[in-house]
């Protein structure tokens, strides 16, 4: 696909792509804080595609090719507005959105901004930030400080990405070796943005608390919670679930906070599974 800019106000482009026909139902993913387009390759969009959806890709700011936000101070609402105006330039009124990681985050908050603009919500290996959850393991901490740093070399660069990789594996679906090295350096070839990262790490930080205002999201809620997740370990889904009102939670058993190809087909079929109620209920309307 090709990679477009636009200009969404004060001074970011956001990189996107679009698969399938805008006319279509859209789905959004918002992706984690160290991702760019390669890290939601063709084989996690191509099935929505041939279902009958668009599917919208796009790297915050920060990310990818994306407008890096050199010296800014900014928080997550500023990157619900990013996707709400990417949405206005697209003439999307509303999508369907799947929220990976920090993604989820921010799609719980642009339901909360926005609620005309979500058609539905998939949390995926997600949290709500919650400071009384679980922590994540240290290694992953360990891992992602590391990937925060700007290397010399690609080889480094490569190695860093693959370390947090390898750090988020589950016990059944997991990546070896060979496996995280490659999608690490499609992820570096792409872009590496570790500065970027660090600069997402502080948004989140300087964001106020929203969980407790979870209750006032009303569109349908699918939360995908990893069971061996070490990024956000068992409680952050449940919370999430317990919080919005009717959604639904799922554990994808023996997966940690990746999306190695073992899980690629589980992860697809729960998430098209869960659209397909939405547009059935839609119908009988």
């Amino acid at each position: 696909m090709t990679t477009r800019l636009v200009s969404v106000g004060n001074g970011v482009d956001l990189a996107y792509d679009v698969l399938g026909t805008l006319s279509q139902p859209v789905v959004m993913p918002i992706l984690g804080i160290t991702d760019n387009l390669s890290d939601w390759p063709d084989r996690l969009c191509v099935p929505f595609v041939d279902a009958g959806y668009c599917v919208v890709r796009h790297e915050c700011r920060d990310m990818g090719w994306s407008t890096q936000m050199d010296g800014a101070q900014y928080g997550m609402e500023h990157i619900v507005d990013d996707v709400i105006a990417l949405m206005d330039h697209l003439g999307i009124g509303a999508a369907n959105f799947i929220g990976y990681s920090f993604g989820g985050a921010i799609a719980q908050m642009l339901a909360l901004a926005a609620p005309n603009r979500a058609q539905s919500l998939v949390l995926l290996q997600s949290t709500n930030y919650n400071p009384s959850l679980p922590p994540r393991s240290a290694t992953v901490l360990e891992t992602m400080n590391s990937a925060c740093l700007q290397y010399p070399t690609v080889a480094e660069a490569v190695a860093a990405i693959k370390a947090v990789r390898l750090a988020c594996n589950g016990s059944v679906h997991l990546m070896f070796d060979d496996e995280a090295r490659r999608a690490a350096e499609r992820s570096v070839a792409r872009a590496y943005r570790p500065l970027g990262t660090a600069r997402m790490i502080e948004a989140r930080k300087r964001t106020a608390q929203f969980h407790e205002r979870l209750g006032a999201i009303r569109v349908p809620t699918f939360v995908l919670q990893g069971s061996d997740d070490p990024i956000f370990p068992r409680g952050h889904g449940e919370d999430i679930a317990q919080r919005i009102p009717n959604a639904k939670l799922l554990y994808l058993q023996g997966a940690g906070h990746n999306h190695p190809d073992s899980l690629i087909p589980q992860m697809v079929e729960s998430i098209l599974g869960f659209l397909g109620l939405q547009v059935q209920h839609d119908s009988a309307q």
